[in-house]
């Protein structure tokens, strides 16, 4: 009888899927970037409300770290290529990949370390999977969130400072505004986009994550199936 290598076609397998499914999301993270269901355009000189993170993240839960680092790579690349393309207002600081790029890549691996973190302590049930993946999402949304304006404060507080000051007509503020126009600018739009995006994440990231982990299990079964014959 002739034994077939099993696990070494199963592994196959595997990198296949993981190469599948990181095209993939990355090619649903493209088309976000340049569309308007993915960068919400706001009155300038606000950012953009995005919704790009979200296969980020769940390219983590699914797929694990690594694919979660490619699929945010590409977004951090697109929203670079944004910045280029159109750099007005807020969008022209993210010209620097330590803003667009870094803090992008960071995402995954915060939404994964939460996410095995709580699988970890928590008991193995559906409930508990749920919760963490929801409490993971809302994480790698607020790193996106924090990661980007905070390089954008740590980097050009006084160039944005400059810019919103430039906006804004003198005498109209107060000089507590205008002498920390950049610190107000970010804590206005981090708080309540963060909020915002956390929340949006929390929700539709584990659902998706329900659907693809049923698709991805039924994949396995009938694998696991075929190999035994």
């Amino acid at each position: 009888m002739t034994k077939h290598p099993v696990p070494s076609v199963n592994r196959q397998n595997e990198t296949i899927r993981k190469m599948v499914v990181a095209s993939m999301l990355s090619a649903i993270t493209a088309v976000l970037t340049f569309t308007p269901i993915g960068m919400i355009p706001l009155p300038p000189p606000f950012l953009s409300a995005t919704t790009v993170h979200l296969p980020v993240i769940l390219a983590a839960l699914v797929e694990g770290p690594l694919v979660g680092l490619i699929v945010g790579l590409v977004f951090g690349l697109c929203s670079l290529i944004r910045a280029i393309q159109a750099p007005t207002g807020l969008t022209f600081f993210f010209m620097n990949p330590l803003i667009s790029v870094l803090p992008r890549m960071a995402v995954p691996l915060a939404a994964f370390a939460v996410y095995w973190l709580l699988k970890k302590l928590g008991p193995q049930k559906e409930a508990w999977d749920k919760l963490s993946a929801a409490l993971a999402s809302a994480v790698g949304s607020v790193t996106n969130t924090v990661g980007c304006l905070g390089m954008l404060l740590l980097l050009y507080n006084a160039d944005l400072t400059a810019l919103i000051n430039e906006m804004v007509a003198a005498g109209s503020a107060e000089a507590a505004y205008l002498d920390n126009a950049g610190t107000w600018l970010v804590a206005a739009v981090g708080v309540p986009n963060g909020i915002g995006e956390a929340v949006a994440a929390a929700v539709i990231v584990p659902v998706i994550k329900i659907a693809v982990d049923a698709v991805l299990h039924r994949s396995r079964r009938r694998k696991a199936a075929s190999a035994r014959r």
